[in-house]
């Protein structure tokens, strides 16, 4: 069995970040910064709890700021993956394309991107409601265990199937699968017995990204405080940028953990 090797696929996930540097340069900036830029600067505006506010407060504070940002957020996703597929495409065509090819290609795939996420939640919902209904249904003392062992059960199924199903978008990118549910099981063949290994790569690279974006956050909020209008377009910038580079780390992640499982894969069977 192949075993995910994570310093080889860094080293990779390196080369394909300077593969094509500027026209995979140009996608990000079109289609992962502008477009949170845009949602930052003349989207809602979060609705922040009065001073002192209680907890059904706040929950319905934010509640209503999901209600309002989820159809922006929806349209930014939607465009990420159109460049996030054409990005791939690119890095992973064997034979070589135009970015209009690429960019072409990634448009004909958005049904298929938009089906594989909204299958990805339906199982991930379902996994919720069996593993979380029960115990909130018993009630008392033995509910609440059962919650427990419950939560640390989703969360355990979710991390290893997150590892699992990383590269279904290099596979829609590279062998042009229109069928989500084709996808899944081709990421689930492909990563065979390496789905912890390949979350503990993702892992360890989102946790890096996130201390980068606290660290990046804190010099923004000092900047912020000269200037609602100032501090949010400085704001709006940091994070647009922030989703845009880690944007491109994260497809240049899942295309190595994929080229490189594939290609072993590929080796081992015809050697």
């Amino acid at each position: 069995m192949v075993k995910f090797d994570m310093g080889a696929a860094w080293d990779d996930s390196m080369v394909l970040l300077r593969s094509h540097l500027p026209l995979t340069g140009t996608i990000a900036a079109v289609f992962l910064f502008l477009p949170n830029l845009v949602m930052s600067w003349f989207g809602p505006v979060p609705i922040e709890p009065a001073a002192g506010a209680s907890l059904d407060q706040v929950m319905a504070a934010f509640q209503q700021t999901a209600r309002m940002l989820l159809p922006y957020q929806l349209l930014v996703s939607v465009i990420a993956a159109v460049g996030g597929v054409g990005i791939l495409r690119l890095w992973l065509s064997r034979t070589g394309t135009s970015v209009g090819d690429a960019l072409l290609f990634a448009l004909k795939m958005v049904p298929t991107m938009i089906a594989v996420q909204l299958l990805l939640l339906v199982l991930l919902a379902a996994a919720a409601l069996l593993l979380l209904l029960p115990g909130v249904g018993l009630g008392g003392v033995g509910g609440g265990l059962l919650l427990v062992v419950g939560l640390i059960l989703f969360i355990g199924l979710a991390a290893y199937f997150w590892g699992r199903l990383a590269v279904i978008s290099p596979i829609i990118a590279d062998q042009a699968v229109y069928n989500p549910i084709a996808a899944a099981q081709s990421s689930l063949t492909v990563t065979r017995g390496n789905g912890w290994r390949i979350f503990l790569f993702m892992f360890l690279v989102i946790i890096v990204l996130l201390i980068a974006a606290l660290i990046v956050g804190g010099v923004i909020g000092i900047v912020a405080e000269s200037g609602e209008g100032a501090g949010r377009m400085a704001a709006g910038l940091a994070e647009a940028a922030i989703a845009a580079i880690g944007g491109l780390i994260s497809l240049a992640i899942t295309g190595a953990a994929y080229r490189q499982l594939s290609m072993a894969a590929a080796h081992e069977t015809f050697r």
